[in-house]
């Protein structure tokens, strides 16, 4: 990790303050708020509507007043909507990328030569997500939730690419390097399945406690991490095993 770099352990206390931007008039601010604070309520406000909501249901002027500012506050503090959406999403993926790339670069010095591990790769790509999911502040686990209900959405897939796909290309890259002669699409089908398992256990929508009809406890995100990771590599695995097959 680099030397701001936040640790796994301290990374989801808080929500991220919000991206900095010159000093103007800052009209529809509440009296004896900064404009820093207006801009972080605003942005709470957004990321719950959002999640709520999804892109096309939620609307300006509810987040205007969930903020509790007037509704031309938001368009002077981060313009339209698409634009509201994609500095809520800037916010928290700066940290989940950060921290994905660091323990890809220990990964990377710790195999030297080698491939990396399956196992390792798969954990450290879910694992920041998962863990500010389970045991993050309440803006994490709201953000979790908007990541899933957007994920399939055309607009919200577009403007979540802009902040991950570099980092997920990063990964990509030692997939294949650890999956050799594992066709390309396959390789892209088994991360992507990877990212939807993610988002589908962090949604924590309680479907497991119903299909086990009142046998089983409520887990977090976190509890079920190790569950994920070791299910998910198998499936890379058996990828693997499946073309050395194909070669015999």
């Amino acid at each position: 990790m680099t030397e701001n770099t936040p640790s796994l352990e301290n990374a989801f206390e808080e929500t991220p303050p919000p991206p900095q931007r010159p000093a103007r008039r800052k009209p529809g601010r509440p009296k004896g708020i900064s404009s820093d604070e207006t801009r972080a309520r605003i942005l709470d406000a957004a990321e719950r509507i959002f999640a709520d909501e999804g892109y096309d249901g939620a609307a300006l002027r509810d987040v205007a007043a969930a903020a509790e500012v007037q509704l031309h506050a938001v368009g002077y503090h981060f313009g339209p909507k698409e634009a509201l959406f994609d500095t809520v999403i800037a916010r928290r993926s700066a940290i989940m990328s950060e921290l994905r790339m660091s323990a890809l670069k220990a990964a990377r010095a710790a195999a030297g030569a080698e491939p990396i591990p399956i196992g390792t790769l798969v954990r450290d790509y879910i694992s920041p997500f998962v863990l500010s999911a389970g045991q993050g502040d309440p803006g994490w686990r709201t953000y979790a939730a908007l990541m899933g209900r957007l994920a399939n959405s055309p607009l919200g897939t577009e403007i979540i690419a802009r902040h991950y796909d570099a980092t997920a290309r990063a990964y990509l890259e030692e997939f294949r390097r650890s999956l050799p002669g594992v066709v390309e699409a396959d390789v892209i089908e088994g991360f992507s399945a990877m990212v939807a398992a993610m988002l589908g256990l962090c949604a924590d929508t309680g479907r497991p406690e119903r299909l086990a009809e009142g046998a089983r406890e409520h887990r977090s995100p976190t509890d079920n991490l190790d569950t994920l990771v070791t299910f998910q590599t198998a499936g890379f695995q058996a990828l693997l095993t499946l073309a050395k097959n194909q070669e015999d």
